[in-house]
């Protein structure tokens, strides 16, 4: 992996135009007097230096823990205050040797970014293993771009383990300084698609990973929130956790979910979270067994056909997180098992390899491609943006690269590749005795800007060549999930009786509702450094889908080349601006901001995008005629609550119903009188008065509103 981090660092450097380059931070690279510059970490940590234990002319430094000392990541650490601007290129090396080590997760390095107030941006971490330094004297390196607001560069020389470790010779470089983009002002942006340069012609779609079929919920909240906005929304694309050990009661219930996806046009990836632990051949093969028997089920059984791949475990997990990292054999015989038996039974199911994340450890891609590709159906690895900032400007090159390495290992193997979990920023505190698994960002005043920089790392992996994508989470964990853990990363919350949407939910559900497969993923150029753009053409409907994400500081007028274009042909435009995210606590996506029509063979938008990092969607997927009026609206008693009642719509586009209430019968139906939104045909008013009237009205998947 080393080798490969170098590469993708020198093809930004080249990209970007770096200057000033190999300029050492560290000039004491030794620890003759290492608490004087060094600060240390852990009250069990011993530390000494020895003249003897010289290496290369430096002297190191010993860190030790005894047997009885608590792991605590006890460490040496040594800040850098200076020149360090958002997109420099820095680089830390130390040497280290170690004994003793048999636990924990041995000696190594981490490069930490820091603001004014000493809080963590992000940090870099070298290669982490027990092995670091068993043999003899070894470099670790640590690499990564100073993000937005940095100020202090951390060094941190790292003994999680029992035993002993030595440092030496620690170096921090900075190997390059990005030039600055230029400011284009108000100029015209020329964009031109390419029909005939094809990125992916396969491409399935932008999605989300999905729990809700493990979640207790009533039929209610499944037709008036779960399914109705996973209608409305309309994801392609899907991963979803697996479990062999669900019986047929669970099965049943588990079918009912994945069948509402199936309505939807979902395809599904699925995937273990509990692998048994099976270390013979076969036990592998009983293992494989269950697997099999209970996706079979769910197949052709229940006729979700729409399940089409499929990983033996979340991110290399078994038992611990992330424990077949250092035992892809055993990952492999898994899947040597399981496909197997899904040959035998006719399952056409494609094995994905190998679901790591983050992307530091997607050389573990890179080895099932060389080892396992004939059990292979599809390549995959996750990642999440804990190094960039909402409003960094270079996060998004940064990210097209490791995509475009990431998919270039699948398509030399004549593969596609999913991204299969991605999201911003990461927290891991623990709160209250829950450990929160939750977006960093959220109700903090950057939250808005997570609704520009998830779609942006979609709009990188798209364009890279990615078969598909899954924003992590559809919906928040109920509170009451676990006793010590709380996931909440969903586009709309789980707490209470609170589903209200975050800002996010308006953003990316414009990416799943108009950049849906099967369709051709097209090449788009832009002289614009600051404006990401990718367009979409169905490969049935034929229609067209363009977004833009705009990291300008002012608007900018657009114009798009496209060869075949039909004088007057209508784009509906669509903008979420972070500066005033959407909001319906329905959430009922808004209809769009403007039509515009198109000349011969160009599309131009004088108003172009609003100021500043916005996205801006285009498209011709839709039809303007809304659906029919809904008929036998009546209500009843249903205790001390009101139940109302409606004929179903026919229309094959219908997506859901909206219910108004109002005092007089021809009241008009807005959004201060709408009472709720549902994909049933019926609804409970859950705060019923007397003498009132209500009124039903019918939207199909364009948006349109019938009468």
């Amino acid at each position: 992996m080393k080798t490969i981090i170098c590469i993708l660092l020198c093809m930004t450097i080249n990209l970007e135009g770096a200057m000033a380059k190999n300029i050492d931070l560290l000039k004491d690279n030794d620890f003759t007097t290492p608490l004087q510059v060094w600060q240390k970490v852990g009250e069990d940590l011993e530390l000494s230096t020895n003249t003897a234990d010289i290496h290369s002319g430096r002297v190191p430094i010993r860190l030790h823990l005894n047997p009885q000392a608590k792991l605590a990541w006890s460490q040496i650490y040594r800040p850098f205050t200076g020149d360090f601007l958002a997109g420099d290129s820095l680089q830390a090396t130390v040497q280290v040797r170690t004994e003793g080590l048999q636990d924990g997760s041995g000696a190594y390095m981490a490069m930490e970014f820091q603001d004014s107030s000493g809080e963590r941006i992000s940090i870099a971490h070298s290669q982490v293993s027990l092995d670091n330094g068993a043999k003899g004297w070894q470099q670790l390196t640590a690499a990564g771009n100073a993000p937005i607001g940095v100020k202090v560069v951390r060094i941190n020389l790292i003994l999680n383990s029992h035993g002993t470790a030595w440092f030496a010779d620690p170096s921090l470089v900075r190997t390059a300084r990005i030039e600055p983009w230029p400011d284009m002002g108000s100029a015209l942006r020329k964009i031109s698609i390419h029909p005939d340069k094809v990125i992916q012609d396969l491409f399935r779609g932008v999605g989300f990973h999905a729990f809700q079929h493990s979640f207790t919920v009533d039929q209610a909240e499944k037709d008036n929130v779960i399914y109705k906005r996973w209608k409305e929304l309309a994801p392609a694309f899907a991963r979803l956790n697996h479990d062999s050990a669900w019986d047929q009661k669970k099965l049943d219930e588990v079918a009912t979910h994945l069948q509402r996806m199936k309505e939807a046009g979902t395809e599904l990836y699925m995937t273990t979270w509990n692998p048994d632990d099976a270390r013979t051949p076969e036990a592998q093969a009983t293992y494989a067994k269950k697997v099999a028997d209970s996706l079979d089920y769910l197949i052709n059984k229940k006729g979700l056909d729409n399940i089409k791949w499929y990983c033996m475990t979340n991110e290399l997990s078994l038992g611990t997180w992330g424990k077949l990292v250092s035992d892809l054999p055993l990952f492999k015989a898994y899947h040597q098992a399981l496909f197997k038996e899904f040959k035998a039974r006719g399952l056409k199911i494609g094995l994905l390899a190998t679901d790591a994340s983050p992307i530091d450890l997607w050389n573990t891609i890179d080895w099932a491609s060389n080892n396992m590709d004939d059990i292979t159906g599809i390549y995959g690895g996750h990642h999440y943006i804990n190094d960039f900032l909402p409003e960094d400007e270079r996060f998004y090159p940064w990210f097209l690269d490791k995509l475009q390495w990431g998919t270039g290992i699948a398509k030399a193997k004549g593969k596609d590749f999913i991204l299969g979990e991605f999201g911003a920023k990461q927290d891991g505190r623990v709160v209250n005795g829950y450990t929160m698994d939750a977006c960093v960002w959220w109700d903090t005043p950057r939250e808005p800007l997570v609704g520009v920089q998830v779609p942006e790392a979609a709009i990188a992996a798209i364009n890279a060549g990615i078969y598909a994508c899954g924003y992590w989470t559809f919906m928040d964990f109920p509170d009451d999930y676990t006793t010590s853990y709380k996931n909440k990363w969903g586009i709309f919350k789980s707490t209470g009786e609170d589903r209200s949407t975050r800002s996010l939910y308006y953003a990316y559900g414009l990416l799943t509702r108009y950049f849906r497969g099967p369709a051709s993923v097209v090449k788009v150029n832009c002289a614009d450094p600051r404006l990401r753009v990718m367009a979409i053409q169905n490969n049935s409907r034929k229609t067209w889908s363009i977004a833009v994400i705009s990291r300008n500081k002012t608007a900018v007028p657009l114009e798009f080349s496209l060869p075949g274009l039909k004088t007057g042909t209508a784009f509906r435009k669509y903008v979420y601006n972070p500066a005033n995210p959407p909001q319906n606590p329905f959430g009922d996506m808004p209809g769009p901001n403007a039509v515009i029509k198109s000349g011969t063979g160009f599309l131009r938008d004088s108003a172009g995008t609003t100021a500043a990092s916005t996205l801006t969607v285009y498209t011709t997927a839709f039809d303007t005629a809304p659906p029919a009026a809904v008929k036998g609206v009546r209500s009843e008693n249903a205790g001390s609550k009101t139940m109302v009642i409606w004929k179903a719509n026919q229309e094959p586009d219908l997506c859901y119903y909206r219910i108004y209430r109002g005092a007089k019968a021809n009241f008009e139906p807005t959004l201060a009188n709408q009472i709720g939104s549902t994909i049933a045909t019926e609804y409970k008013d859950p705060s019923p008065v007397k003498g009132v009237h209500y009124k039903v009205v019918a939207v199909d998947q364009s948006g349109n509103a019938g009468k």
